[in-house]
C-alpha cells in the first residue's frame, strides 16, 4: 500500500486523450520532485493556518472553556506529572496577555496547525508523499478539527499527540528501531496527561498483536522479546499510573461519571457526522481491502479508526459518553481514506482515472462546505452566550436581576455575580418585586421545564439567538420579567 508497492507502468493513450495525458504528465512532475512537494504541503499549512485563525476570537466562549482557562481543579491534572501541556500553555498565555477568546484559543490553534507538516513527514515514512499530502489535506479541512483547533481546550493536543505515537509504534515494529518505541511511549505519555481517553491506545495495541498472529499477517521485524518490554511495560505501568487512582477509587468515579448521557447510536451517527460519510465509506473500505492484502498498516489503523467507538458506544448505557472521546481516531479515518484513493488511482486504467476526480471532489467538497456554513451561519457551532449577555449589559437597570444557568460565563461577560436556576420556582419568580433577566439555554430547557414554562407565560422575549449546527440547536434566548405594578 506504497506508492512502490501499487505503482504501473505508463499505458499508451487512445487518440482524442491529449489532455488526459498532459494532465497525467503534470501531476507527476507536481508529485515525484521533492521541491513541488513540498510547496504542496506549504500551501495546505497555509489553508490550515487561515482556516483556524479566521474568526478565532470571534465566537462566544463556553462553559469548558473558561474552566480551562480558569486553571481550576478538574479532578485529571492535580499534580506536575499529570499536568495538560496544552491547558498549562493556555493558562500562560492568558496569564501574560490577559483573558479573551483569541488568547486562550491560540494555543490549540497553534497545534492544530503544526500537527499537519508532523503527520505529513510521519505518514510519509509509512507510505508516500502523495498519500501523506491527501491524508494532511483532509485533515487541513476538516471541520471537527477546525472546531477544535478554535476551543480553549486540549483536544487538537491530544489528537496529535496520540497520533504520534501511534505512528511510531507502527515504524518502531516495522523496522525494529527501539528508539521510535521510546517515542512511542513517550507521546503516548502526553497524550494520556491531556485527558485518559487517550488510553485507549493500550487496548489498540494490544489486539493489533494478537491479531498479526490470527489473522496470519507475519511478524514485524521489530517483534521480539526486547522491544516487547521497551513498548509493553512501560505502556502498562504509565496505564496503571493514570488511570490507578481513579480504578482504584471507583465509587466516586461512577458519582462523576456514571450516568448515561448518550446511546449508542447518537454516538455513532454523531460522530460519523463529524468525521464525514464520505471519509467514514472510503476509508472503511479501504482499511478492509489492506487487511485482505495482508497489510499490517492498514489492521492498525483500522482498528484505531474503530475500536475507541466501538467501546464508548458498548459503555455508554452505564457511563458518561461523548462521540469527542474519539477525536483521537480522526488520522487514521484521513490515512487510510488517502490510502484508498491513491490505491485507486494507480490501478484503474488511466483514463478511467478521471472517474476519480468526482471523488476527490466529493472528499473536498463536503468539509468546505461545512466549513463555510460553521463561519456564516453556525456561529462556531457553539452557543452564542457573548449576544446573550451584550443585550442584558446593555438595557440592564442598576437593581435588576439576572439569572443563567453558567454564573462563571455570566461574571465574565457582565461582570457580576448572577442567580442560578437551582433553587427558583414559579412561586419564588411570580413574587418577585425586581425586574429580572434570564438567560435560557439548553441545560435550563431540558432541566427546568417549569421555569421554561412560566418564563413563556409570564416574561417578554427579548432576543434569540439560537444556533443550529447539523442535526443540534444551541438554544439560547433573552427574557426580561418585570413584575406588575402595585
Amino acid at each position: 500500500m506504497s506508492a512502490q508497492d501499487n505503482s504501473q507502468a505508463p499505458s499508451a493513450y487512445p487518440s482524442g486523450h491529449t489532455v488526459i495525458r498532459l494532465f497525467y504528465d503534470w501531476l507527476a512532475r507536481v508529485t515525484e520532485r521533492p521541491v513541488y512537494l513540498y510547496v504542496v504541503l506549504a500551501g495546505i499549512t497555509a489553508v490550515a493556518t487561515l482556516l483556524r485563525l479566521y474568526k478565532l476570537g470571534d465566537w462566544s466562549f463556553w462553559g469548558d472553556e473558561l474552566f480551562s482557562v480558569s486553571g481550576q481543579e478538574d479532578g485529571f491534572n492535580y499534580n506536575l506529572l499529570r499536568q495538560s501541556l496544552s491547558l498549562a500553555l493556555i493558562q500562560a498565555v492568558t496569564a501574560v496577555n490577559g483573558t479573551n477568546e483569541w488568547n486562550a484559543r491560540i494555543v490549540p490553534a497553534i497545534i492544530g496547525i503544526i500537527s499537519i507538516p508532523i503527520l505529513y513527514f510521519l505518514v510519509r515514512k509509512i507510505f508516500d508523499p502523495q498519500i501523506a499530502l491527501l491524508a494532511v489535506l483532509l485533515l487541513a479541512i476538516s471541520p471537527w478539527h477546525i472546531y477544535w483547533s478554535q476551543n480553549a481546550r486540549f483536544y487538537t493536543a491530544i489528537l496529535l499527540f496520540y497520533s504520534v505515537a501511534l505512528l511510531f509504534f507502527y515504524l518502531g515494529m516495522e523496522q525494529d528501531r527501539p528508539w521510535y518505541l521510546f517515542l512511542s511511549i513517550l507521546f503516548l505519555g502526553l497524550a494520556a496527561k491531556e485527558r485518559l481517553f487517550a488510553l485507549f491506545f493500550i487496548p489498540v495495541a494490544l489486539v493489533y498483536l494478537l491479531l498479526l498472529n490470527w489473522l496470519r499477517f507475519g511478524t514485524p521485524p521489530g517483534w521480539r522479546t526486547r522491544n516487547g518490554a521497551i513498548f509493553i511495560i512501560p505502556a502498562l505501568i504509565g496505564g496503571l499510573f493514570f488511570a490507578g487512582p481513579y480504578v482504584g477509587n471507583l465509587p466516586e468515579w461512577m458519582i462523576g461519571f456514571g450516568r448515561a448521557n448518550n446511546n449508542p447510536v447518537w454516538l455513532f451517527a454523531g460522530f460519523v457526522a463529524y468525521v464525514g460519510l464520505p471519509v467514514i465509506c472510503l476509508g472503511t473500505v479501504g482499511g478492509l481491502y489492506g487487511i485482505a492484502q495482508k497489510n499490517r498498516a492498514a489492521l492498525l489503523l483500522l482498528l484505531n479508526a474503530t475500536l475507541p467507538l466501538l467501546l464508548l458506544m458498548l459503555i455508554a448505557p452505564f457511563h458518561y459518553t461523548a462521540n469527542r472521546y474519539a477525536f483521537i481516531s480522526l488520522t487514521s479515518w484521513f490515512i487510510l481514506t488517502a490510502v484508498t484513493v491513491l490505491a485507486l488511482w494507480r490501478k484503474l486504467p488511466r483514463p478511467a482515472n478521471l472517474l476519480l476526480i468526482g471523488v476527490f471532489l466529493i472528499l473536498l467538497l463536503q468539509p468546505l462546505g461545512d466549513d463555510v456554513l460553521y463561519y456564516t451561519t453556525q456561529m462556531g457551532n457553539r452557543d452564542n452566550w457573548k449576544s446573550a449577555f451584550a443585550v442584558v449589559k446593555e438595557q440592564k437597570q442598576a437593581d435588576d436581576l439576572v439569572v443563567s444557568t453558567n454564573g462563571q460565563l455570566a461574571r465574565y461577560y457582565l461582570q457580576e455575580n448572577t442567580l442560578d436556576f437551582v433553587g427558583l420556582n414559579r412561586a419564588d419568580l411570580s413574587q418577585s418585586k425586581q425586574r429580572m433577566w434570564v438567560i435560557e439555554d439548553n441545560v435550563a430547557i431540558e432541566h427546568f421545564p417549569h421555569i421554561h414554562q412560566w418564563l413563556t407565560e409570564n416574561a417578554r422575549l427579548m432576543a434569540v439567538f439560537d444556533v443550529t449546527a447539523q442535526a443540534r440547536t444551541f438554544n439560547m434566548r433573552v427574557y426580561l420579567y418585570e413584575p406588575p405594578e402595585p
